[in-house]
């Protein structure tokens, strides 16, 4: 396994505003931990060794605690906090890193390990240019970035970020490829999203979705239903 720094941003408050209607926030707050948890699983059972979550407000003992639990003594996970967006946090951490860095959004609720060896396997080229390979969401965005020249790359989140992120490749002479999986595509944005999770998740994050939903009786609900 080749040394490869993971980096997770997280947003803990106020998580998921697009699920309100479907979750209160007690329970968003519920969702977005089990599905930071379920992403840090599959980077450990990946042979990640350096993981660090980027939160973008200070986590409690308690779920640091709880975090490197998870993660074991095989893996070095660090938890900072930025209170920046995401793009200024993010490009602010590249451009001081010196090692491959793989971006990873922390509600991908299907990833697989097989996801993630994909998104660091050596480039399909010969060519000499760094590569930076793209793992694009079900709506354009932008859910796994892995980036063998981070210092030299600036993340544009939000919107058709995909596109974005292809442009600024060929702009920095980077040889981009792309990683098309329906597991790595998913994301959890809106209520419809969760449909996913009920048809092929699995683990707490499926129990815990199917216990949410369970008495509730609005159309959105029934839509996933």
């Amino acid at each position: 396994m080749k040394t490869v720094k993971t980096v997770i941003p997280f947003k803990p408050d106020n998580p998921k505003s697009r699920l309100s209607s479907i979750f209160t926030e007690k329970e968003r707050r519920d969702f977005v931990e089990l599905s930071l948890e379920n992403v840090l699983t599959v980077l450990k059972e990946s042979e990640i060794t350096q993981i660090e979550i980027l939160s973008k407000s200070e986590l409690s003992d308690k779920d640091k605690k709880r975090l490197n639990s998870i993660a074991g003594s095989e893996c070095a996970l660090e938890i900072t906090t930025d209170e920046r967006d995401l793009n200024t946090a993010i490009n602010a951490y590249l451009k001081k890193s010196e090692m491959p860095i793989l971006i990873v959004m922390a509600d991908l609720a299907l990833l697989t390990k097989e996801n993630i060896a994909a998104m660091i396997a050596p480039k399909s080229s010969d060519s000499e240019q760094k590569l930076i390979r793209l793992a694009p969401g079900k709506d354009g965005g932008t859910n796994m970035i892995y980036i063998e020249a981070p210092n030299v790359f600036e993340v544009n989140y939000y919107g058709e970020s995909f596109k974005k992120h292809k442009e600024e490749a060929e702009r920095k002479n980077l040889s981009c490829e792309t990683h098309e999986s329906f597991y790595a595509a998913i994301d959890m944005d809106e209520p419809e999203d969760l449909k996913e999770i009920l048809n092929h998740g699995s683990g707490k994050l499926k129990e815990f979705v199917c216990m949410a939903l369970e008495g509730k009786k609005t159309q959105e609900i029934q839509n996933i239903e």
